[in-house]
């Protein structure tokens, strides 16, 4: 400016200020426009609104100003600090630090997450370290997100992180699960240290099981020399020798590349965290549900599909399952790898699954390298799985198509129905739910994946052209897809029962013959299927079923779902949530039955013989309900359809898309009575020519071979023109 005059270099400085200080006046607007959407807890505009705020905060990073409106905000509400500090982390302001790590101490657990998650994004702050480790010990998401930071903190400064997380383990010798959690750390940290204490470890006859497994199963991926100690533990007949089999095999794939198959013919990937096999003979237990059966399915179909050679679906097992699958991968068109995650001390189930990524991850790379070479993934839903396979296959290169769906967006709608949702409601949900987190990585895989199959909800293409908006993202390949069933596995269930003639003493119609009340066997069948979660309504609808007494004594409630045998907490809480609506010496009891998890052809038959009825057992004319919140899509009932049962499901999610509401079911909102919409459904059996409508309709649209089709031509297509 020393060319100017002083007049013009006061207009000059004056302009610059003002501009300046209306780029701060910016910064307050998006706060305060931020903050209304939460008054309205308007989800998309929340997020939308968060990140130009974060946005806005990257390139205000020296801002004071703006620094201290963030800190404000962050002190207002639980909410507001959970805004602050998704900006706070794009800013480089040297109290940034401070204001972050003043946030590890929020009484509020959502919030405490999300500093945990972005303070990855920044270099190590000793003053947070303990903090994390703190946050480490929670389990579950606050366990990964805490795990994610350190070790990318150990990249930066890995004497300091592996000096730090080996003086705790040192003095923490009195919880097996927090110390096995500290394992899985030590695990990725890359010095001479860490690799000396997982070997001492790993032999410590005296040191706990969980924490022997977790530095066994941490050694087989490390380079090193550890084949004598692995050879040595390989010899035990306990959980300890199959663990180190399993090390060993995973040792030998750090040293060699994937078999490469020359084939001009594609080999996908897909997966899930339930038990899979053929049979899917693990339904309903557990956490094998309806996409663990859509899967199942699917790769069957896919298999028939010209330029697909090969489908492998990854599921999870047991220690020795795992080993057993690595000797039949990639041997036929359809194959099955199985990765072990999670031990008793730390059980793995949709709950705490985030905290097992490091196996997880581990464990996928082991049946891609038994497996060979694959030409794409397919990944679905926003869990662990879909992040440790999203991360395995940016290592590998492999391209990823992704299954957009409106979640968690359909779940906050759902909430939002009941009129009750506000900033405090929110975050308790969010606490539930991993909401914020979810929603963002949806917004990663939409923008990253090479391929898109978007779910066909008026809703998503809104919602992604949303996402999308200054992506740089243009060759990437969207097309709708709806998901579909086995049509043929109906029809078989079909030409199988006999109203009349069927073997009464063998299979799922026996087991439920047998257990039908004799003095209620006259009337028809209430039929609800599915896995025993929360978040799937079984207890709901015992309720609704049981606190009418006109329903009662309308229909027998028959559930199909639930490891009865041996429950998992999760299948434990619904089942004591079913006891308490209906207690075991309740005169209601008797007509309740509970199967627990079947086989898909079980299921199948169920849905059958609940339509046509069993003379002598139980009539005609019964339907089906689900009484989830909402479903994504909603395979079961597609399944209850094609059979011909009238079905009662949420309004939220796919049913509005293939239910007509009033004629092949009825829809309801989650806050409403659902045993009135059950009712409903009861009155809707004799629609004149109801079920050859609703049959043609699953024909035409909803197969899983038109899946099948759809879903190659798009791989196909990514493939021929990246």
């Amino acid at each position: 400016m020393e060319n100017l005059s002083i007049q013009q270099q006061n207009i000059s400085y004056h302009s610059m200020h003002s501009a300046y200080h209306c780029l701060e006046c910016n910064g307050r607007t998006l706060i305060d426009e931020l903050n209304q959407a939460a008054d309205l807890t308007d989800f998309t505009q929340m997020l939308n609104q968060s990140a130009r705020l974060s946005g806005f905060a990257k390139n205000m990073s020296g801002s004071t100003t703006l620094l201290e409106n963030l800190v404000a905000m962050a002190k207002e509400d639980a909410l507001s600090s959970l805004f602050a500090i998704e900006a706070l982390s794009e800013m480089q302001h040297k109290d940034t630090n401070k204001a972050l790590v003043d946030c590890l101490t929020h009484p509020d657990i959502s919030v405490r997450r999300q500093v945990a998650w972005k303070l990855a994004r920044r270099h190590p702050i000793p003053a947070a370290l303990p903090l994390l480790i703190e946050q480490l010990s929670v389990g579950g998401i606050d366990t990964m997100h805490a795990h994610q930071t350190l070790s990318h903190w150990a990249h930066l400064e890995p004497i300091l992180i592996t000096k730090m997380v080996l003086q705790i383990l040192a003095t923490n010798d009195n919880d097996d699960a927090m110390r096995a959690r500290l394992v899985d750390l030590i695990g990725v940290l890359i010095t001479p240290d860490a690799s000396e204490i997982l070997s001492r470890l790993a032999v410590d006859t005296d040191e706990s099981l969980p924490v022997r497994l977790a530095a066994i199963s941490a050694i087989g991926s490390r380079t090193g020399s550890f084949d004598a100690l692995l050879n040595q533990l390989a010899n035990s007949d306990n959980e300890v020798g199959t663990y180190a089999t399993l090390a060993i095999n995973d040792q030998k794939t750090l040293y060699q590349k994937p078999r490469i198959e020359h084939d001009i013919a594609m080999r996908i990937c897909q997966l899930v965290l339930a038990k899979v096999d053929h049979n899917l003979s693990s339904g309903g237990r557990g956490e094998t549900g309806g996409v663990a059966s859509l899967l199942v399915s699917l790769g069957k179909a896919l298999t028939r599909q010209p330029g697909i050679s090969q489908v492998i679906t990854i599921g999870v097992g047991s220690i020795v399952d795992a080993i057993a699958s690595l000797t039949d991968c990639g041997n036929t068109p359809l194959s099955y790898g199985i990765i072990a995650a999670g031990d008793a001390a730390r059980p793995m189930n949709s709950t705490n699954a985030w905290e097992h990524l490091p196996v997880i991850k581990r464990g996928i790379k082991r049946v891609l390298f038994n497996f060979g070479s694959i030409d794409l993934m397919h990944l679905r839903m926003l869990d662990v799985a879909t992040l440790a396979a999203s991360q395995v296959a940016n290592d590998l290169a492999i391209p990823i198509c992704f299954s957009f769906a409106p979640d968690p967006h359909n779940l906050v709608q759902s909430l939002c129905s009941s009129k009750q949702l506000n900033r405090v409601s929110f975050l308790a949900a969010d606490a539930k739910n991993n909401l914020w987190f979810r929603a963002r990585m949806l917004e990663h895989m939409a923008r990253n994946a090479s391929q898109l199959a978007v779910f066909p909800q008026p809703k998503c293409r809104i919602l992604l052209q949303d996402i999308r908006k200054g992506s740089r993202q243009h060759k990437q390949r969207s097309v709708t897809i709806a998901e579909g069933i086995d049509i043929g596995l109906i029809h078989q269930a079909a030409q199988n029962y006999s109203v009349t003639h069927h073997n009464r003493e063998q299979g799922i119609i026996g087991d439920l013959a047998r257990q039908i009340c004799t003095t209620r066997r006259h009337l028809p069948i209430l039929l609800s299927v599915g896995r025993f979660h929360p978040g799937k309504g079984m207890e709901r609808v015992v309720i609704a079923w049981a606190g009418d007494p006109r329903l009662y004594n309308r229909c027998n409630l028959v559930i199909a779902g639930g490891n009865l045998d041996c429950p998992s907490s999760i299948e434990m809480g619904v089942i004591s949530a079913i006891n308490k609506a209906v207690p075991l010496n309740d005169s209601r009891r008797s007509g309740l039955t509970l199967l627990g998890g079947r086989s898909h052809s079980d299921v199948a038959c169920l849905m059958i013989a609940t339509m046509k009825g069993q003379v002598g057992y139980w009539a005609s004319g019964g339907i089906y309900v689900d009484g989830a919140p909402k479903e994504e899509f909603g395979l079961a009932l597609l399944e209850a359809l094609a059979t011909g049962l009238v079905v009662v499901a949420p309004s939220a999610g796919g049913p509005l898309t293939y239910i007509e509401h009033g004629d092949t079911g009825i829809l309801v909102d989650s806050q409403r009575d659902l045993g009135y919409a059950i009712h409903q459904g009861f009155g809707l059996v004799n629609n004149p020519g109801r079920i050859s409508r609703v049959r043609k309709m699953v024909a035409e649209r909803y197969t899983i071979d038109t899946m099948a089709k759809k879903l190659a031509s798009l791989y196909l297509t990514g493939r021929d023109q990246p």
